[in-house]
């Protein structure tokens, strides 16, 4: 057993921050919290010590002032779900992912991908040396870094719930990784049918909720039978709503106490999480909501979108209604990690989480070098669409307002500039990311698509700019040459066969109406 001086040494180095000494245990301080009082750090565990450290060396790299009086997490449980569908991340990015997500007082990573065979489709087969091996260094490292690493089986495409071969097979895996250390185990029974398939839970079952409870629930027995201390956790077949759906509230009220229940919210990805939906889950099901967000995942139908913007529409209270939330990622690693430090701070202090604030502090942490962070901050600040988003371009829409309302009343010139400057600025911004000296090689392959939209539409308000120019007004209106709505046509159907989501439709529908008003004789 390490003392305090041993883990604050340890941690550090492990995630390259400052060692910070002055420390005391005050076992009145609840569990993950700490207080800081005359620069002494007072904590209740180490997993309070560990968030200390972390928020004493943050706010000393944004200066900023350290809080006063007790500090306690918004949420119980804090992390980022692996279970997009998608290539999976590799090894090497899920260990400096744990590490990065650790320094920002997250608690919890779960192994799911939906694409890796042994995940839902071979979930009969033992896990083999390598799988064990790499789970293993994982399980140790959350370890070292207080993040608690689960592993999830999605047997339901094909599983008998009836059958006890079947549930000996999942308990021979779950056994498996119990020995590398796992004490947490997910049974994920989404995004499969919602019959029963075979002839003998038919015949055993009056439905499928019922089947999923029996088998959880008999699982979970098993699983403490091995060792009291386990925990088990389902993500339901349906697993968005309002909770009072009958399946939902019938699994719910059938599980065993100790079984937590996944929920993503109203819709799969959902635009708000609030506290009267987390209240009347309660209700329903007597089961406090551990929230799936399925934010920043881009995956099936999303994949032209790129997720980059801050988590936003979560209640500032919602962690006192659940067991607590992690966010389902995008398979593009590199640019995950932007959007998963805001929720990371959302989940730490929710009460006082700025997304706005904290998406701009995750960009610093994220890309040291300035003109580079410049760069990808007006691009990424074009790809906010997404279930949160309203306005996925909010900046570049005002400037196309303020464009068109120029063009519309004479000022011609302006709108020239306006266009010209916007496209200027982008094409620079994809050189400097294009260059063979910019320092994230890694994200720019993975941005790739959106970085040649984004360059695509800087050329394209070159064009409009050009053409613009060679227009007149006269008796209050835009005057254009012949063909000249031919071009702006040809500029807009350019830009539409690319589906790539950049900008939003803003630019579009300006498109379009420029070459109406130029159409005309």
């Amino acid at each position: 057993m390490i003392d305090a001086k041993e883990f604050i040494t340890t941690y550090c180095l492990r995630t390259g921050q400052s060692i910070y000494e002055d420390v005391e245990q005050d076992i009145g301080i609840p569990s993950e919290s700490f207080q800081i009082d005359k620069n002494k750090l007072r904590f209740s565990d180490f997993n309070g010590l560990r968030n200390g450290l972390n928020v004493i060396n943050r706010y000393s790299r944004e200066k900023s002032l350290r809080p006063e009086g007790p500090v306690s997490p918004s949420f119980k449980r804090r992390g980022v779900i692996e279970g997009f569908y998608g290539k999976p991340w590799t090894h090497q990015q899920r260990k400096r992912a744990m590490t990065l997500f650790a320094e920002y007082n997250m608690n919890t990573f779960i192994l799911a991908p939906k694409d890796d065979p042994w995940q839902r489709f071979d979930w009969r087969t033992p896990f083999a040396g390598e799988f064990l091996e790499k789970t293993s260094e994982l399980v140790a490292l959350g370890k070292e870094l207080l993040i608690e690493v689960s592993v999830c089986v999605s047997p339901g495409l094909t599983i008998t719930y009836s059958s006890e071969e079947d549930r000996e097979a999942l308990l021979v895996r779950y056994r498996q990784l119990m020995g590398i250390g796992v004490e947490r185990f997910g049974l994920l029974l989404d995004d499969i049918s919602g019959d029963l398939q075979f002839d003998d839970d038919r015949a055993r079952y009056r439905n499928i909720s019922e089947a999923h409870a029996d088998f959880a629930n008999n699982l979970n027995t098993s699983l403490k039978v091995d060792r009291s201390d386990l925990t088990l956790f389902i993500c339901p077949l349906q697993y968005h709503g309002r909770g009072n759906e009958p399946y939902i509230a019938n699994l719910g009220k059938s599980l065993s106490k100790d079984i937590d229940l996944m929920w993503t919210g109203r819709q799969i990805c959902s635009e708000y999480l609030d506290e009267i939906d987390a209240e009347r889950f309660f209700k329903e099901t007597t089961k406090r909501p551990l929230y799936w967000d399925n934010y920043p995942v881009n995956d099936v139908a999303m994949i032209h979108q790129l997720h980059v913007g801050p988590l936003e529409k979560r209640e500032p209270n919602l962690g006192a209604y659940s067991e607590g939330l992690v966010a389902n990622p995008m398979d593009l690693f590199e640019a995950s990690l932007l959007p998963l430090l805001t929720v990371a701070d959302y989940l730490w202090d929710s009460r006082n989480y700025c997304p706005e604030n904290s998406w701009d502090l995750a960009l610093v942490r994220l890309f040291e070098v300035a003109e580079e962070r410049s760069a990808l901050r007006h691009l990424f600040q074009n790809c906010f669409e997404s279930c949160l988003a309203v306005d996925s371009a909010p900046e570049f829409g005002k400037l196309l307002g303020n464009a068109t309302l120029a063009w519309r009343t004479g000022n011609i010139a302006l709108a020239v500039k306006k266009l010209h400057e916007q496209g200027e600025l982008i094409v620079k911004n994809y050189n400097l990311i294009n260059d063979d000296s910019f320092s994230l090689p890694d994200l720019r392959r993975e941005i790739d698509p959106w970085l040649r939209k984004y360059k695509q539409v800087g050329l394209a308000l070159f064009e409009v700019s050009k053409i613009l120019q060679r227009a007149t007004f006269s008796n209050g209106r835009i005057v254009g040459l012949s063909g000249m709505a031919e071009e702006v046509k040809a500029i807009r159907i350019s830009l539409a066969q690319n589906p790539t989501r950049i900008f939003g439709d803003g630019l579009d529908l300006v498109l379009g109406e420029l070459a109406t008003e130029l159409s005309v004789v």
